[in-house]
This record gives structure tokens, C-alpha cells and sequence, in this order.
């Protein structure tokens, strides 16, 4: 149960994180910029988030970094799968496909990192 409320609490943060982005590129939008532009700033800010995320939760969960970050990825990309599905109605293709590897990617860095920060720092205590 405990884990559990863990991984809501960081799909919140991954849902605060999106509306950021989301207002984000909404006013870069506005400027003008070409909107292939914003897509991929977009596409980089969302990876971010997942690396972010994942590493603040393998730094805090005592479970193995890319694990974790295999965990919160799905978790997240299932979320933006049911939001694009149910909201957008936006069709599932090779692009999405390629989209999602990469936040996958990216959250499985992000894990891998977050639990190697936690343990080069509980070194540095001992010493």
C-alpha cells in the first residue's frame, strides 16, 4: 500500500510537470515560432520531467534505479495514452511508438542515475 501511494505521489508530480509544460509551450506558441519547433521543445521538456521524476524516486524508494524507472514510465505513458485516447482522441502510430521509447529511455536513465546519486552519497557519509 505504501508503494503504491509513492507511485500516485509521483504520478501527480508527472501530471503538474505536464500542465507546466503545457502552459509553457502554449506561450511559446503565441510568439509565432514554428510549431515543428515547439513539438520537439515539447518532446524535450516531457523527457526531462520523466528524468527528473525518476531520479528524485529511486533517490527515495529503496528499489533498483531502471526498475523503478521501468515502473513510473509505464505508469506515466499509460496516463498520456488514456488523456490522448479519451481526451484528444488522437490515433496510436509509429510516431507515438517512437515518442514513448524515448520517455521510457529516458525515465530508465533517470532511475539509474537517482540511485546512483543516493548511493555515491551514502559513501561520502560513511567516510
Amino acid at each position: 500500500m505504501y508503494k503504491l501511494l509513492e507511485y500516485l505521489k509521483y504520478l501527480g508530480l508527472f501530471i503538474i510537470f505536464t500542465i507546466i509544460i503545457a502552459l509553457i509551450t502554449s506561450l511559446i506558441n503565441l510568439t509565432g515560432i514554428n510549431s515543428n519547433i515547439i513539438n520537439k521543445l515539447s518532446i524535450i521538456l516531457t523527457a526531462i520531467s520523466f528524468f527528473i521524476i525518476s531520479a528524485k524516486a529511486s533517490h527515495n524508494i529503496n528499489e533498483v534505479g531502471y526498475l523503478l524507472g521501468i515502473k513510473l514510465s509505464l505508469i506515466f505513458i499509460i496516463t498520456l495514452i488514456l488523456i490522448n485516447l479519451i481526451i484528444f482522441k488522437s490515433p496510436f502510430n509509429i510516431d507515438r511508438i517512437i515518442y514513448y521509447s524515448i520517455l521510457i529511455i529516458s525515465s530508465i536513465l533517470g532511475g539509474s542515475f537517482g540511485k546512483n546519486i543516493s548511493i555515491k552519497n551514502l559513501a561520502r557519509k560513511k567516510s
